[in-house]
């Protein structure tokens, strides 16, 4: 999942540059950037609906926001790369 997360990071940077080091720890955060993840690759695998790629799209529009409005500057940015400790001692 760690390596999905980095690679939804990249394809959706603009809307997830806000995403701050540490997200993990929150559960709430996790748990919808690994529903976002799940759900582009199904949207990728077999999607077949505009009305579904407009919702997942509404939805990340959604989540980019809340992560704006969270604040901390670029400073608290995440950077992508090698899972952290605690991702793995929780998986």
């Amino acid at each position: 999942m760690w390596g999905a997360i980095v690679a939804i990071h990249a394809r959706y940077s603009r809307l997830l540059g806000a995403l701050k080091e540490g997200w993990w720890a929150d559960e709430a955060q996790t748990e919808l950037l690994c529903a976002l993840v799940v759900w582009r690759a199904e949207i990728d695998d077999a999607g077949d609906s505009p009305r579904e790629e407009l919702a997942f799209h509404r939805e990340l529009a959604g989540f980019a926001q809340m992560l704006r409005e969270q604040g901390g500057g670029v400073a608290k940015a995440w950077r992508p790369g090698a899972p952290p400790p605690d991702w793995l001692a929780s998986s």
